[in-house]
């Protein structure tokens, strides 16, 4: 998948110290008109267009400013177990900016995640992500539990636009289907990938987020996830999710708030573009 290590690999994913310097990138983007992209297999409407790539200069402040943050206190120190879902086993990250250049990768006939300093020069491993960090646990649920994984991204929020994915053993394409928060008319569902919008004026949002759905609560009006690096804590329930969050229905549409059940508030969270899935009948 990826042969070498390469620094534009390692930069996308972090997120910048500077609160100031993420002002002046929003206002760089704000200066465009919001554009509206039309995907094939998309439940709801008003996608909105993928925001600008990070310049060569900017995203080596950010590997810089991410490898300093490393140094700081740690919610939980870097490689505890902070909980397990579906034999996907989630790791703190230290704190959300932290990144270790470190890879994980899947054995494919043994199943066991490995971490490496270097890409492995060996077929039976596949390209898991960078240890910790959001993107590796929504890869490793998914290949763990459904044989199935996505291609390179840049930022989390970039999910969504993703259109096809992979078989990680016969290596065939299938198609990727997504629905958009506040005008879906699917519901979330076991496995899909809830995305998390970026925010280029939050220095915790820059790349947006992603996590796994592990169950659903129609009834209740809420979504369990499992994830890594949203806040780096102990899960809620460490053998089944990390934290659940607040599903509405209004006339036949669904939205997903980053909010806990039976709470009105989360000063720390953001907003949710949508959530993706294999398209029906490929990968279910």
């Amino acid at each position: 998948m990826i042969k070498a290590l390469k620094l534009w690999l390692l930069i996308p994913l972090l997120s910048i110290t500077s609160s100031l310097y993420a002002s002046e990138l929003q206002q760089k983007v704000t200066q465009d008109p919001i554009k509206i992209v039309n995907l094939a297999n998309t439940d709801g409407t008003g996608l909105v267009a993928k925001l600008p790539k990070l310049s060569a200069e900017e995203r080596k402040r950010l590997y810089s400013n991410s490898k300093k943050s490393c140094n700081d206190e740690c919610v939980a120190p870097f490689g505890t177990v902070l909980g397990t879902a579906n034999k996907a086993i989630a790791y703190s990250n230290c704190n959300s900016e932290c990144l270790v250049a470190e890879y994980s990768f899947l054995n494919l006939k043994t199943s066991e995640i490995t971490n490496h300093k270097k890409f492995p020069k060996d077929e039976n491993l596949h390209y898991v992500g960078l240890t910790y960090q959001c993107v590796e646990y929504a890869r490793k649920w998914w290949m763990l539990n459904k044989g199935i994984t996505f291609g390179d991204i840049g930022s989390a929020f970039e999910i969504i636009y993703l259109t096809e994915g992979k078989h990680i053993y016969s290596k065939e394409s299938f198609p990727l289907a997504r629905s958009l928060n506040g005008s879906a008319s699917r519901a979330p569902k076991v496995g899909d990938l809830v995305i998390y919008s970026a925010d280029r004026s939050s220095v915790d949002w820059m790349h947006g987020h992603v996590a796994v759905v592990v169950a659903v609560d129609l009834k209740e009006g809420s979504v369990s996830l499992a994830e890594e690096n949203y806040n780096n804590l102990p899960w809620q329930d460490p053998e089944q999710f990390a934290r659940k969050i607040q599903l509405f229905e209004v006339s036949g549409r669904y939205t997903l708030i980053d909010v806990a059940v039976n709470t009105n508030k989360n000063a720390t969270g953001a907003q949710i573009s949508g959530w993706i899935y294999p398209k029906k009948g490929y990968a279910n």
